[in-house]
């Protein structure tokens, strides 16, 4: 007799719908699993038999194979559990899944058949609602993640006794109701946190107005890692399909616990220097995001730049790029989305003081190595660099009023988003910093004598022709905040500025 119940099978934050087949037959009692199937999930076998027998179900010694559907994709985790135990239960006739045929299954079995949470529900929802599922039948535990999405029905189980009762209609199992939801986040970062440092202050608006990536480089102390925390505060609210994106990428890295079910917040990284390649790009046996993807849309912030190895580094190159990224495994790819504003931090030289001869005794060839660790490539894929100074005693002592506050940096921030948002209606990015660059005389038109200043400047400075666009992007940056239709020399010469600060670094 044939039995199948269907389930869902992740590759990367998309998900597909799978069918699992389960046969009993006569012959040599056995229990054989077939479908490109990993290790948690070839362990099934054992904890299904259990939970059945643990449930009160009693099982005739057969000859059975379980197949899941189609074979090309590979099987990783614990959650096909439930709809393996369905589908054999159906093969020996103690359930009638017939109504059930537009129902994903979605849980791992406990050996006492409790029904327990798993990752990665969230997009095996999303993802089978688009492919018109409409009933999902899971972990109790993962009934607030997966009711985030609208117009389907949500049934939480407890325990494989349980979902057995509802099936059988002798048990009624309330639905989940779709609410709108909202953590309140109470972000005690602000800006006049920070004493000074006007010109970091203008250079952190500048990059949150278009999400552009940004270098900080300064002596211990003078507030770089202050600045880059409170970057996430003064960026714009995530739109619905950000928050959606976001969630799934939580979901699948198992981060969705406790009260945090969703999320509907920028996000702030900050890993270590001693981070190690797999951790930034994610992968793995059994793949999970990594921290390029947990910052998705939010701030990945590395602190110590130069102290990363530089593979980890030179793996940033794709993502910054494309937003993005790709992993070949040999079971075939996986692609994560990788959408991040970098912002970095560094000491100036080994001892974190130059220009400060009086205390900086490193010699220009010391000043060079350290700034080389770095290279080239990355350097040109950073819009803003902008030093950090030692913080004047006139600044700390008192209480100076500051134009740069979280309200007003916020604002305009803000207000620079709506005018992007405007002018990119209807393309595929909504960002300055996003341009492509068949698109950038379109967008990024520049004055007169704006059109000068930058002839001077490229072949002053020799540079590369990403450099070039990357300089204009920022200035259209500049030219929005300061609600100006034209590029003009002003926003040219900030944005020089920015790319050219401290020539010796670069």
């Amino acid at each position: 007799m044939l039995g199948k119940a269907y389930t869902s099978v992740i590759s990367g934050i998309s998900a597909f719908r799978v069918k699992v087949e389960a046969d009993i037959s006569a012959g040599i009692p056995s229990f054989d699993m077939t479908g490109n199937l990993g290790v948690s999930a070839r362990e099934a076998r054992g904890r299904v038999r259990m939970a059945i027998k643990n449930s009160g179900i009693r099982l005739a010694p057969s000859k059975t194979t379980v197949n899941i559907a189609p074979a090309d994709l590979r099987k990783e985790g614990t959650h096909y559990d439930l709809a393996i135990a369905m589908a054999l239960l159906e093969a020996n006739g103690k359930v009638n899944l017939e109504k059930f045929e537009n129902t994903i299954f979605i849980g791992e079995l406990g050996l006492d058949g409790e029904i327990r949470p798993v990752s990665g529900v969230l997009p095996m929802v999303i993802n089978g609602y688009k492919d018109g599922v409409s009933h999902f039948i899971l972990p109790l535990g993962n009934v607030a993640e997966a009711s985030y999405v609208k117009n389907v029905e949500i049934t939480g189980v407890k325990t494989l006794a349980e979902t057995i009762e509802y099936i059988a209609g002798r048990k009624t199992i309330a639905s989940a109701i779709c609410v709108e939801k909202s953590r309140e986040v109470i972000n005690k970062k602000d800006f006049t946190d920070i004493r000074g440092q006007t010109a970091v202050k203008r250079a952190v608006m500048i990059a949150a107005a278009s999400m552009h990536n940004i270098l900080l480089i300064g002596p211990p102390g003078s507030g770089k890692t202050m600045a880059a925390e409170r970057i996430s505060s003064i960026l714009p609210p995530l739109t619905y399909e950000q928050q959606l994106e976001l969630s799934q990428i939580y979901s699948v890295a198992g981060l969705l616990k406790g009260d945090v079910y969703f999320m509907d917040k920028r996000t702030f990284r900050s890993p270590h220097h001693s981070i190690t390649p797999q951790a930034m790009a994610g992968g793995g046996s059994n793949p999970m995001p990594g921290e390029m993807s947990l910052a998705c849309h939010g701030v990945l912030f590395l602190d110590e730049f130069n102290l990363f190895n530089p593979n980890t580094v030179e793996m940033l190159r794709q993502p910054m790029e494309s937003g993005k990224i790709s992993i070949n495994r040999i079971h075939g790819s996986i692609e994560y989305p990788a959408d991040f504003m970098l912002v970095a931090a560094m000491n100036p030289c080994r001892c974190g003081y130059y220009p400060d001869r009086s205390r900086c005794h490193c010699t220009p060839a010391d000043i060079r190595t350290h700034f080389g660790k770095i290279s080239r490539p990355i350097i040109d894929r950073i819009d803003i660099c902008v030093q950090a100074p030692k913080p004047i005693y006139s600044d700390i002592e008192k209480d100076v009023p500051d134009i740069y506050t979280g309200s007003y940096m916020k604002n305009k921030v803000l207000k620079a988003f709506n005018v992007q948002k405007m002018r990119f209606a209807g393309c595929d990015f909504s960002l300055n910093s996003k341009i492509p660059s068949r698109y950038i005389q379109k967008y990024c038109q520049v004055d007169k004598d704006g059109s000068e200043l930058l002839k001077i400047v490229f072949d002053k400075y020799n540079l590369s022709a990403r450099g070039y666009h990357k300089l204009l992007r920022v200035a259209r940056t500049i030219a929005d905040l300061e609600e100006s239709d034209l590029i003009g020399v002003e926003h040219i010469s900030e944005a020089v500025g920015y790319r050219l600060i401290g020539g010796a670094y670069e």
